[in-house]
């Protein structure tokens, strides 16, 4: 079964205590599952639709416009990846979606004019804006769950945190060449984040349970789905659970918005000392969220 929790409304309107009480809210389901239904999370539902409008008439272009998008590491990876370019985790097929990415950037890295990349979709913008503040504030909620203060994980995000909105469509049918029609459209994997929070107009998104049975995750209207990812994981040694995913083969067009909230460039992700000791040693290595995730990223799309 998968759990609801309600919000107490707009992140940016969070006051200590009602951060205490997404804590406690979510904080067991984090635990025992790593993922949850948010209701009451104050972003107008109006503004969504408006995203899947927008995505609508991106997705119904030329192949040739599209192109001029293409996401790359020269891109910083934002932009346009088309059907079937994004190879699969676990066999030799590809994954059978074509997705858009707008985001933030890092200095770090070859510089990008994320405007341009982010021209067709300016709602969208405005909705990355609304899902930045609520991952802020369940990030400041996970922290309080593990018994820190609220904001001992937000230096991991001061500098250039590479959020990522995503902006996916999924055919009814395999295309030639891409995954096998036994397969998924989309592999199962544990997304390199910290968390995700998940919007779909289709059901097709299935969540791994501690038992291993793969729920299907239901359209919910008004309710925005969360599901942790490796990063919350691994710093938490494991006290909170990331979420495997994937998604199944659509028998109808479905399309979905995806918001991955995720640490500055170059953080080495490891179990913090607050969950490490004699008798809990790390259970997990390191991960370097700059150039190793961008060796990781390479191997999926290339270039």
């Amino acid at each position: 079964m998968i759990p609801h929790v309600q919000l107490p409304g707009h992140a940016a309107d969070w006051t200590t205590q009602d951060r205490a009480e997404v804590a406690a809210g979510i904080g067991g389901h984090c635990r025992r599952k790593g993922f949850v239904f948010l209701h009451h999370h104050g972003i107008p539902a109006d503004l969504i639709s408006e995203v899947y409008a927008e995505t609508r008439r991106f997705y119904r272009l030329p192949p040739a416009e599209k192109g001029r998008y293409d996401a790359t590491e020269r891109s910083q990876f934002l932009g346009y990846r088309g059907l079937g370019r994004e190879r699969s985790r676990v066999h030799d097929g590809t994954e059978v979606c074509e997705q858009y990415r707008i985001g933030t950037t890092t200095g770090r890295l070859p510089p990008v004019s994320a405007d341009f990349y982010h021209a067709p979709f300016p709602r969208s913008l405005e909705l990355f804006s609304h899902l930045t503040r609520l991952g802020d504030g369940i990030l400041a909620a996970c922290a309080l769950e593990l018994g820190l203060e609220e904001g001992s994980l937000a230096p991991f995000l001061a500098g250039d945190p590479l959020h990522r909105l995503g902006l996916n469509l999924y055919g009814a049918s395999d295309p030639p060449g891409a995954c096998s029609s036994v397969g998924p459209a989309m592999s199962p994997h544990i997304d390199l984040s910290l968390l995700t929070i998940l919007d779909q107009d289709e059901p097709g998104l299935q969540v791994r349970d501690t038992d291993g049975e793969w729920l299907t995750v239901p359209t919910v209207p008004g309710a925005l789905f969360l599901f942790l990812g490796d990063h919350l994981q691994r710093w938490s040694n494991g006290r909170l659970r990331a979420a495997p995913h994937q998604v199944t083969n659509v028998r109808r067009r479905r399309m979905s918005i995806q918001y991955k909230h995720r640490p500055d460039y170059g953080v080495t992700v490891r179990p913090l000392a607050a969950f490490t000791g004699p008798a809990d040693p790390p259970a997990y290595a390191p991960l370097d969220t700059g150039p190793e995730y961008v060796a990781v990223l390479r191997s999926l799309l290339g270039g």
